[in-house]
């Protein structure tokens, strides 16, 4: 009998790691009887994985298609393999959509301590999507992920869910991927693969968040690129006050073993002890000062072919943007762009104006 696996993610509980493996051993899982269709992945092995494969853009959201569905499932079929594995973020809000749609589907989920998400998003949304404001939780300690999943797999039904601990100490032989691959049924290879969408130091985190106040254009790529390479400074920090921190701890426990006990969650109690037993991590200003920011700066122009996009930048958008977090740090961009190539790069702009 054909089984279908739809991995939801959910966000911030390493779908990249786990996507990065299928699509680097798509020959394997082959070999296994296990189709898993082909997607893209950028420079840092991160993708969208499966979206397209199921979802259509349309009026800026992505819609269930179900001509690509079927289409898909055909192909599934015609390729004689036993095992379908479809995997993206995406799909943990569209669920029900997709129960409905391939009602043979079977949800691969990884619940992760709500205040490890909390701060994790919130590197994500300075790191990827823009983020400017500081970290910041809300009033009351709300478990949305548990949420959702809650209500969904009440309408969906409990048998069609595999809910699994995001935590080393509940992963099979201590990784994620081998882990994910156990529930499949598949013997895994290749498990010393690089770390997937690394993340900043802290003092990464708020030059990014500095320039997030910028038009960075095609520069977002190269300083992500820049910024996860970077060594030198803070990697383990937390931003929450910890009396806040311990009292959103508790709340949390409580939404975590309530859900567990109504749901069928793999591990529970052990996943529910390593939560009660959750340290915080250092507790750190969400700040840095003008001398970091410029040897960052100066690291990130120093990149092959950086510079020249940087000027282009600052002659045309930076210098004359409003600036309302630390505005004079766009004196510290301009002292260390040299006269040369902005001289260089203003002779091009007038040489092409007047060629026009």
């Amino acid at each position: 009998m054909n089984k279908v696996f739809i991995h939801i993610g959910p966000p911030k509980s390493g779908t990249s790691a786990i996507q990065k493996w299928l699509s680097d051993n798509r020959g394997y899982l082959d070999s296994k009887g296990v189709f898993y269709p082909e997607h893209e992945l950028d420079e840092n092995g991160v993708s969208s994985g499966n979206l397209l494969s199921l979802f259509s853009q349309k009026d800026n959201d992505f819609v269930l298609d179900e001509a690509k569905v079927s289409s898909l499932m055909e192909e599934f079929t015609t390729s004689k393999k036993n095992v379908l594995i479809l995997s993206s973020e995406f799909f943990f809000k569209r669920m029900e959509q997709l129960a409905n749609s391939i009602p043979e589907a079977v949800f691969i989920g990884y619940l992760r301590f709500p205040l490890e998400v909390a701060e994790s998003s919130y590197n994500q949304g300075v790191k990827r999507h823009g983020q400017v404001h500081a970290f910041g939780l809300p009033a009351t300690p709300r478990a949305y992920q548990l949420e959702i999943l809650d209500r969904l797999i009440r309408k969906v039904g409990r048998d069609r869910f595999i809910l699994r601990p995001y935590s080393k100490q509940c992963f099979k032989n201590g990784s994620l991927v081998e882990d994910f691959l156990s529930q499949i049924e598949i013997t895994p290879i290749n498990l010393d693969t690089p770390l997937i969408n690394t993340s900043y130091t802290l003092e990464g985190l708020e030059f990014k968040r500095w320039f997030n106040q910028l038009n960075l254009d095609s520069l977002q790529y190269d300083m992500d690129l820049y910024l996860q390479r970077e060594k030198e400074g803070t990697f383990t920090y937390s931003f929450i006050p910890p009396a806040i921190f311990e009292k959103f701890k508790l709340a949390f426990v409580e939404q975590i073993e309530t859900f567990c006990e109504e749901h069928k969650v793999e591990q529970r109690e052990v996943f529910v002890d390593l939560c009660k037993e959750l340290k915080q991590k250092n507790r750190c200003k969400q700040c840095i000062d003008n001398t970091e920011f410029e040897r960052i700066f100066k690291g990130f122009v120093g990149q092959p072919g950086v510079l020249r996009k940087v000027v282009a930048a600052y002659e045309s958008h930076w210098r004359s943007q409003s600036i309302s977090k630390s505005p004079e740090r766009m004196e510290i961009v301009k002292q260390n762009l040299p006269l040369k190539e902005r001289m260089i790069y203003k002779l091009r702009l007038f040489a092409s104006k007047f060629r026009k």
